[in-house]
């Protein structure tokens, strides 16, 4: 699942470019034994979940599986 956020700033007021941009899954799809977040603090350009933080969890998900001999 994806996620993009906005920050709030300092006076309260959502911020119109600071951003939280978010991916979470798990896997194996059967019998999950792995569940990752990851989670990207004011990302540089692009600030959406799906482009800045799923290609992370795609890389961080297989070294883990493969690790794991899953």
């Amino acid at each position: 699942k994806t996620g993009t956020a906005q920050k709030v700033d300092g006076s309260g007021v959502y911020s119109k470019d600071k951003f939280v941009a978010s991916f979470i899954g798990f896997a194996p799809l059967e019998k999950p034994r792995i569940a990752l977040v990851v989670c990207v603090d004011e990302p540089k350009g692009n600030h959406f979940g799906g482009t800045v933080a799923a290609p992370a969890f795609k890389n961080i998900m297989q070294q883990s599986l493969r690790y794991m001999e899953i």
